[in-house]
């Protein structure tokens, strides 16, 4: 008997699906595509096919190259530390002996539920040159003689732009490296100590191998989120001082209307996005049917 390919309950819910699709199809898909199609043609002309000349173009451009790089600079600080911080919150409040976990846990987590806007906007008041928080605490302690230029020099804007993204992003880490942590088995590392073990061997041979799935599950999502943030760069430094990225540069060339490039930029960030998207999907598909 041939299997069927639909069960009955599953036809029942079409209906309920179908609107959902519909709406994400003409919201999402179509622009994508649009967008997509838009990059291989030229806008001024009437919107002729242009082939490659858009992306020729834009390869061609210092300051798209230096967007890039930007971008590949602040993808990776992000990503590297906010990954190292999130363990280490983890690491320290799994540790017997640690009193008010659940304390520490909500206060750390607190970043990571306030909403982008408001964590932006009030990062910028603490770090304003003349009269934020952060100049008044430092020249109170004697740490400076004069206000730090934290989000208007060049030496500093990334900086603090990176700083402020670690701190959104670790408590996501922490928590689920804290919810592997409680899966891992005890008996292991009571083995280990026995064999002599300390707290380093214990963690490069036990908990980092065992704990390896979930840490690349949070290196995809945090290079996700670090290659398509927006709101932050955009409220705290508006991408001046060398802090501009490519949702920054899309943006703005979208705003003075520069379609060509605008539309080829576009594409080149949800190809390097959908790259690591493909990835996080495969690997939970795959660690699901394990």
């Amino acid at each position: 008997m041939k299997k069927q390919i639909l069960t009955r309950d599953e036809k029942r819910a079409i209906p309920f699906i179908l609107p959902g699709v519909i709406v994400t199809a003409l919201l999402i898909v179509y622009p994508l595509i649009y967008i997509f199609s838009m990059s291989f043609t030229d806008q001024s002309a009437g919107g002729s096919f242009s082939g490659l000349r858009n992306y020729m173009r834009l390869f061609r451009n210092p300051q798209f190259i230096k967007t890039v790089s930007n971008t590949v600079k602040w993808t990776l600080c992000t990503v590297v530390f906010s990954f190292l911080a999130g363990c280490v919150y983890a690491m320290l409040i799994h540790r017997k002996g640690i009193r008010g976990k659940g304390f520490w846990r909500s206060t750390i987590f607190i970043a990571w539920i306030i909403p982008g806007v408001v964590k932006a906007t009030a990062w910028k008041w603490l770090l304003t040159t003349d009269g934020g928080m952060a100049n008044h605490i430092l020249e109170s302690f004697g740490l400076i003689k004069e206000p730090v230029p934290w989000l208007t020099s060049p030496r500093f804007a990334m900086i603090s732009l990176i700083i402020v993204q670690v701190w959104a992003c670790a408590p996501y880490v922490m928590l689920m490296m804290t919810a592997g942590l409680q899966q891992l088995p005890a008996d292991l590392y009571e083995s280990a100590e026995l064999d002599g073990a300390g707290w380093f061997k214990k963690t490069c041979y036990i908990t980092l191998p065992l704990l390896k799935d979930i840490s690349f599950i949070c290196i995809l999502m945090l290079l996700v989120w670090a290659i398509n943030e927006f709101s932050l760069i955009w409220i705290m430094t508006s991408g001046g001082q060398n802090t501009t990225t490519l949702s920054l540069l899309v943006y703005n060339q979208f705003k003075v209307l520069n379609l060509n490039a605008a539309s080829a930029s576009a594409v080149m960030q949800l190809l390097v996005t959908m790259f690591f998207a493909v990835l996080y999907v495969k690997f939970v598909v795959k660690e699901e049917d394990a």
